[in-house]
C-alpha cells in the first residue's frame, strides 16, 4: 500500500515513527563540543614523551591481544572469542630502542597506527613533542600539515644542533614537582615514520585530538588502512600514554574484526583489561572537564559497533558512506 494512500492522520504517525530512528542516530554523533585550539598553540613547549630512564624498556602500557585476560576476584571475564587473532598491540610512545623491543613481540608484517595529532619526532633516538593546553595545538590542522610541519623540524635540526626540552610530565600533569629543563646536542633527528620505516615496519597516520573522539575522515583513513593491511600482519597502535586512543582505536579493530560475535560490552571490557584498566564506554565523572568528550566519543563508540556489524572487516562502505546511509 502507498504511503499517501493512507489517512492523513495515520500518515503522520508513520512519518513519525520511520523519521525518528534516523533523526535520533543523526543527533547522537553531533560532535556537540568540538576542541578548541588553545591561546597557546603558537607557542607550544618541547618535551620529552618518555621517562628518560625507561628509554631501554618497552613502551608504557605495552599489550598485546596475545595476552591473558585477568580480571579482579569476582568479576567476569568476557568473551575472548577472536582475540587472539587480533594479532595486535599497543601502548605508549616508544623510543628507538624501545621500538625494537615492541617488534620483539610481534608476529608477521607490523604496521604502526600513530594515532598523535600533536607534533612529535625523535631527537638522538628518542620521542620528543611540541605542547600546549591539553595537547591541542594541531587542532584543526589535517593530517597533511602536521606531518610537513614534523619533517620541516627534522630538516632544521642539523647534528651539532642545540635544542632545550623540558620534562614532559611536569609540564602536563598538575602537582608533579617541576624540574630543570635539559640542553641537549643533536646528534640526529628523524619522524616517526622514518624511523618505523628503518625497522622494515609499514607506517600509518592519524592524527586524532586528545581525549576526543576521533572526525569521520580519520576514521575512514584507519578503515582503509585496515583493509589494506598484509594477510596474518601485526597492527601495533599507539598514542602519547597508550591509553585513550590506544584503547579506542584497538576497541574499534577488535570491532571490525569481532563484531558479528562478540558483544559490544565483552569487546570494550576485554580491551580494558588489556588496556590497563581504560574503560572506552565508561560515564564522565561529574565536574570533569573530559566530560563533553567523552560522552561524544562513547557515542560514536557504540555507533562504530553498528557499522562494523553490517561491514565487517571494513567493508563494504567506508564509515562516512554507512552515516550518510543511514541518515538519507
Amino acid at each position: 500500500m502507498h504511503l499517501m494512500s493512507l489517512p492523513f492522520a495515520i500518515r503522520c504517525v508513520l512519518s513519525v515513527l520511520l523519521l525518528t530512528p534516523v533523526t535520533s542516530f543523526s543527533a547522537a554523533l553531533v560532535q556537540r563540543n568540538p576542541p578548541m585550539r588553545p591561546a597557546n598553540a603558537d607557542s607550544p613547549i618541547l618535551i620529552w614523551d618518555v621517562d628518560l630512564k625507561l628509554a631501554k624498556s618497552l613502551p608504557r602500557n605495552f599489550r598485546t591481544t596475545d595476552d591473558h585476560l585477568e580480571a579482579k576476584s569476582g568479576q567476569k571475564i568476557p568473551a575472548n572469542t577472536g582475540l587472539a587473532d587480533l594479532r595486535a598491540s599497543g601502548g605508549g610512545e616508544f623510543t628507538a630502542d624501545g621500538f625494537k623491543l615492541l617488534l620483539g613481540r610481534t608476529r608477521g608484517p607490523a604496521t604502526v597506527f600513530d594515532l598523535r595529532q600533536e607534533t612529535h619526532i625523535f631527537v638522538n633516538g628518542l620521542p620528543v613533542s611540541w605542547f600546549a593546553t591539553n595537547d591541542w595545538a594541531n587542532v584543526g590542522r589535517t593530517c597533511d600539515e602536521i606531518q610537513a610541519d614534523e619533517a620541516g623540524r627534522v630538516k632544521s635540526l642539523k647534528p651539532g644542533s642545540k635544542i632545550v626540552v623540558h620534562p614532559g610530565a611536569a609540564i602536563k600533569k598538575p602537582g608533579v614537582p617541576s624540574s630543570a629543563p635539559e640542553n641537549v646536542t643533536v646528534k640526529h633527528a628523524s619522524t616517526e615514520r622514518e624511523l618505523v620505516a628503518a625497522n622494515n615496519a609499514a607506517y600509518v597516520r592519524l592524527t586524532v585530538t586528545d581525549h576526543a573522539r576521533p572526525l569521520d575522515e580519520e576514521v575512514d583513513r584507519f578503515i582503509l588502512a585496515v583493509r589494506a593491511l598484509p594477510e596474518n600482519g601485526w597492527a601495533h597502535f599507539h598514542c602519547e600514554a597508550g591509553r585513550g586512543r590506544t584503547t579506542t582505536f584497538m576497541v574499534l579493530y577488535d570491532m571490525l574484526r569481532n563484531a558479528n560475535r562478540v558483544s559490544l560490552e565483552d569487546i570494550a571490557r576485554r580491551q580494558q583489561l588489556l588496556g590497563y584498566d581504560y574503560d572506552v564506554l565508561r560515564s564522565p565523572d561529574p565536574g570533569d572537564w573530559k566530560a563533553p568528550y567523552t560522552e561524544d566519543r562513547n557515542a560514536f563508540v557504540r555507533a562504530f559497533y553498528d557499522y562494523a556489524r553490517a561491514n565487517p572487516g571494513g567493508r563494504p562502505q567506508l564509515w562516512s558512506e554507512w552515516l550518510k546511509s543511514r541518515t538519507d
